[in-house]
């Protein structure tokens, strides 16, 4: 697919290096030095990534906010000096990357790059039907915890593993939007995530976030947070909503990994849960917490959807199950034994643990636990098998 390629500076700038870099790749920049122009272009070119450099007469952010606005279309690269403050601004400015001056080679390399997959990618998107409707029968898990180093992530991904390995299309969403590691406990490094889906995707009108998918060879997808902490201010509860209803058009099962912090992405993301596995320990302080977190979604009419799963269940637990139920009101759902060489090994290496010995005690009490939220419908079973001995794990041979 062809791609213009613009570049605009109101103070007679040139982008010698950007120019010379296309001309090798076969391609041409054209340079624009009065807006007028600029916009007289724009109207008539529906595959433009545009080059925008800090301005005299005009704020390069608003000059981007008010562009993309007008030409939704346009793929805009701010360049700019490199700072936190700098990347936000161009991150709300509607802009869809940032190139750092001085520009370097290799950054050059990758931002074009983007942008050529990019204008690519719409260009395959053009014309398929997106608003299919949502199955029947999808379901949606978050998986919580009062307090972090729980266990949340640990549950998530291998519960998620389970699943998919009795033939259930599944996909995560990591919603700990500034240090999520969904991602690194099934050792995949994500090319795009959910803020490149809000930018590219949720901003310009279209919703779908099958591109913005990493895939794990266990069937899992995952729909992985900003590569960059200070990229959250950008991803509010709308996104949440609207990424899970995406999901729920194609995966059977939507399990959502959250923070530890009550905040609107949270609450959004509990409200529209089918199940919430409230993850816990024990020790005096996690219950604690854990009776004010219910007492929060109690008041916010959520806690018939709450499954209490105690993590770590030693036999030096400080309080004993029972006693706990009476604390907190509600019967325990699930247990998972205390199994920290294992799991600290699965961490360590990238592989949930399910997937690499299927017979050790949490791999089998998660099994239960997906049984008694997934019960097997007799239809899909024969379906499910099929599924799995078709499946290749590669770490279970070595």
């Amino acid at each position: 697919m062809s791609v213009e390629w613009y570049f605009y500076c109101d103070s007679n700038g040139r982008a010698e290096k950007i120019e010379t870099f296309l001309l090798k790749r076969g391609q041409h920049l054209t340079c624009f030095q009065t807006l007028t122009d600029l916009q007289s272009r724009l109207e008539d070119t529906s595959n433009a990534t545009l080059f925008l450099q800090p301005n005299n007469v005009y704020n390069v952010y608003e000059l981007s906010e008010e562009i993309s606005i007008k030409h939704p279309h346009i793929y805009i690269i701010i360049l700019s000096e490199e700072s936190t403050e700098n990347t936000k601004k161009a991150m709300h400015s509607g802009a869809s990357n940032l190139l750092t001056l001085p520009i370097q080679t290799e950054e050059l390399v990758d931002v074009v790059t983007q942008a050529h997959r990019y204008m690519n990618y719409r260009a395959e998107q053009q014309g398929v039907k997106e608003n299919h409707e949502l199955k029947n029968d999808s379901r949606v898990i978050s998986v919580c915890s009062p307090r972090g180093g729980i266990g949340r992530t640990l549950l998530t991904t291998n519960l998620a593993s389970t699943l998919a390995r009795e033939g259930k299309m599944v996909a995560v969403l990591d919603t700990n939007i500034q240090f999520g590691d969904v991602t690194m406990y099934f050792d995949v490094k994500p090319k795009n995530t959910i803020y490149e889906w809000v930018k590219e995707g949720y901003d310009k009108g279209r919703f779908s976030v099958t591109h913005y998918l990493t895939k794990h060879d266990s069937g899992v997808a995952i729909l992985a947070p900003p590569p960059r902490p200070e990229f959250f201010e950008i991803i509010t509860e709308h996104h949440i909503e609207m990424a899970i209803t995406e999901l729920r058009k194609d995966y059977d099962v939507i399990i959502v990994d959250t923070a530890a912090t009550i905040s609107e992405i949270h609450l959004k993301s509990l409200v529209l849960s089918d199940d919430i596995l409230l993850l816990m320990t024990s020790d005096i302080p996690t219950v604690r917490n854990t009776k004010l977190y219910m007492e929060t979604l109690e008041s916010l009419k959520l806690i018939e959807k709450i499954d209490l799963i105690l993590n770590k269940d030693s036999r030096k637990t400080a309080i004993d199950q029972k006693r706990l139920e009476e604390i907190l009101q509600k019967p325990i759902f699930s247990m998972l034994p205390d199994q920290p060489g294992p799991v600290a090994a699965s961490i360590n290496e990238g592989y949930p643990l399910v997937l690499k010995d299927a017979k050790n005690a949490l791999s089998k009490a998660v099994l239960s636990l997906s049984t008694k939220l997934m019960p097997d419908d007799p239809e899909d079973i024969q379906s499910g098998l099929k599924s799995i001995k078709s499946m290749r794990w590669p770490l279970l041979s070595r």
